[in-house]
């Protein structure tokens, strides 16, 4: 485990050589002056704390209502309330109901509802008027209210704005539904409609209890490991498991959830697991750690964007997308040079939309080609650099051909795949051959062999794969994984960093350990907790969050 450097807080007194009585005496009147000054300084900044602390405690309360009752916003200032309780709701501009602070002597604290622009006071009619009423109806604050908590200790008082957002899938650095591998990379026809059903389960409702098929092996177990080193906030559906003592979290603000209980986590060596592992430890977890977090689970599908793409920003088949600045080039299958479709600015709303046309077969990550000849699944091949907001969202899937690089603190972009995010990956195949003897052929004598023309072998890496690679962007692949393609193929890569925001259903593959494929360097952008991609979306199901605090 990180030691933490506890640094000194060390002072230290120059001694002075003073000359004459009068100086002596002048000093003295100016240090007990100061002294009283220090203490009436100090009477001022306790009751200020004090006051603070009251106007957190009111946030910290009206928060827990709204973790037990998602919809008591909705309920103004007339919620249900524990009989004997008092109220410290009121509508803007008032504090006459207050609470005390439990274990204080005097501090108290009032709320006040602050309605959505346009509107005087909370409504709780009905939740048509209170959501008119208290959450704003536009970008960039759109679905987010407000509150405000003024604190009171003696004649001192503070006061604190709180933006409470739907929880998130921007949220979190790194989310998934379910810590295991995607089926798909099961590789056989059988395995994979077996593990669509056994796998898809989490630890604490019984993934690993029977194998996938008998006498075939049990779902994969996939762990967080020593080195690794998650910087940010996290949640999954299911529970983590962990090998040797990998740092998750990067200090207490960062959340660490999962929605399993008792401990959410395991060790490999748990023979439940039937990993086969004798590896053991427990996270670093620099984050703070919470089990019994609420589920969040996306939307079927994002066809839901397909209607709010401005026509011109529709698109089907697959297609590929450059970006320069605040400006794209929508080329037909893997090139934006061959039969343009689209040229110039981002679209107003900024929302792009590629659909399928008629699509079929399934995708593996093993022995994955590259066709110059375009697909009719609503793929999106994409790369380049941006400096304003853009969301990208595929019927199919999303395949990141270079760099994804903001240029301005404006720019940010949000992925989505119905399917995978996948980072391209080229690798040389070949057939394998069988050989059975020898053969005289053109004077010599030669291997008699046969290439088997319905496998595949990969021999390395192949020209044009990307070494390292920097993607800045939210990712969200809806039914399956953010993974790279061939990543058990070829070299090492070098380093895989997403800035950003990961989001899948099954945790995603990216290389093998210490053999092919990327090493992980997953970072925050801290501009999600108050900002996010146009129109990205958002679970079904949803706690409320604070996205900002501030301090009056």
């Amino acid at each position: 485990m990180p030691v933490r450097d506890h640094r000194g807080e060390e002072g230290f007194t120059m001694i002075m050589t003073v000359i004459g009585v009068s100086v002596i005496a002048l000093l003295v009147l100016v240090a007990v002056t100061a002294v009283n000054g220090d203490a009436h300084l100090t009477g001022r900044d306790l009751s200020r704390k004090q006051a603070y602390e009251a106007a957190k405690a009111g946030i910290d309360e009206y928060a827990y209502h709204l973790h037990s009752n998602t919809a008591y916003w909705s309920e103004c200032t007339e919620p249900d309330l524990v009989e004997g309780t008092p109220s410290a709701l009121n509508q803007q501009g008032s504090t006459a109901n207050r609470r005390a602070v439990p274990g204080t002597t005097g501090a108290a604290y009032a709320i006040e509802l602050i309605p959505a622009t346009g509107h005087e006071e909370c409504d709780p009619t009905d939740i048509a008027t209170a959501t008119a009423s208290m959450l704003e109806p536009l970008d960039p604050m759109k679905g987010t209210f407000r509150i405000r908590s003024t604190g009171f200790a003696g004649q001192t008082e503070a006061s604190i704005t709180a933006t409470f957002k739907p929880s998130s899938f921007l949220d979190y650095v790194y989310f998934t539904q379910l810590e295991t591998s995607d089926p798909f990379t099961y590789g056989e026809e059988t395995l994979i409609k077996a593990a669509e059903v056994q796998c898809a389960k989490t630890i604490r409702d019984g993934r690993y209890s029977a194998e996938i098929i008998q006498n075939r092996g049990y779902c994969d177990v996939i762990s967080f490991v020593h080195g690794d080193n998650i910087k940010g906030p996290m949640h999954t559906n299911d529970a983590f498991v962990i090998c040797n003592d990998p740092t998750l979290g990067r200090n207490a603000s960062d959340p660490v959830e999962v929605s399993s209980p008792p401990t959410g986590w395991y060790s490999t060596r748990d023979s439940s697991l039937h990993a086969g592992s004798n590896c053991s430890g427990s996270p670093n977890f620099q984050g703070s750690f919470r089990t019994k977090s609420p589920i969040l689970i996306p939307p079927e599908t994002n066809s839901e964007l397909g209607t709010i793409a401005e026509p011109t920003f529709r698109f089907s088949g697959e297609v590929k997308i450059c970006l320069e600045g605040a400006t794209m080039t929508v080329g037909t299958g893997s090139s934006c040079t061959a039969s343009v479709q689209y040229s110039g600015p981002f679209p107003a709303n900024g929302v792009v939309y590629v659909a399928n046309g008629t699509c079929s077969g399934a995708y593996s990550p093993f022995f994955v080609s590259y066709s110059e000849v375009p697909s009719t699944c609503g793929n999106v091949n994409v790369e380049g650099k941006y400096s304003k907001p853009l969301t990208i969202a595929a019927g199919n899937d999303i395949v990141i051909r270079s760099n994804l690089e903001k240029t301005s603190e404006e720019g940010m972009l949000g992925l989505i795949a119905n399917n995978f995010i996948r980072v391209y990956h080229p690798v040389t195949l070949v057939h394998p051959k069988t050989c059975s003897g020898w053969k005289f052929e053109n004077g010599h004598w030669v291997e008699d062999c046969t290439e088997v023309l319905t496998k595949y072998e990969c021999t390395g890496n192949a020209t044009g794969v990307l070494n390292p690679l920097k993607i800045e962007a939210a990712l969200l692949a809806i039914k399956h994984s953010f993974i790279v393609d061939n990543y058990n193929c070829g070299s090492s890569l070098g380093t895989l960093t997403v800035k950003g925001a990961i989001a899948q259903k099954y945790r995603g593959a990216v290389g093998t350990t210490g053999n092919s494929g990327y090493l992980k360097n997953y970072e925050y952008d801290e501009r999600l907790h108050t900002m996010e991609p146009p129109s990205f979306i958002e679970p079904i199901k949803s706690d409320w969050v604070i996205g900002r605090e501030t301090t009056e």
